[in-house]
């Protein structure tokens, strides 16, 4: 089954991205009544342009990209 991303949903995966892996992402989207994976949340991460490396220091594609005004994929 392939539910639709909500919006909310995305904003709140958005925010966090740079901060938490996916796995914390599914515990604070679960806490605010969503169910993804992990491995769903890291392909929609990695949809996005966003880096899903275990180290938080790196930038993300997206990032990178607005930076260089230029678009993410």
């Amino acid at each position: 089954m392939n539910l639709k991303w909500t919006d909310e949903e995305l904003a709140i995966i958005e925010a966090k991205a740079e901060l938490y892996t996916p796995k914390q992402i599914a515990s604070i989207l679960k806490r605010h009544g969503y169910f993804r994976t992990p491995i769903a949340i890291a392909t929609k991460l990695w949809a996005l342009g966003y880096s899903t490396s275990p180290f938080l220091d790196n930038y993300s594609s997206a990032e990178i990209a607005r930076v260089l005004c230029v678009h993410s994929t």
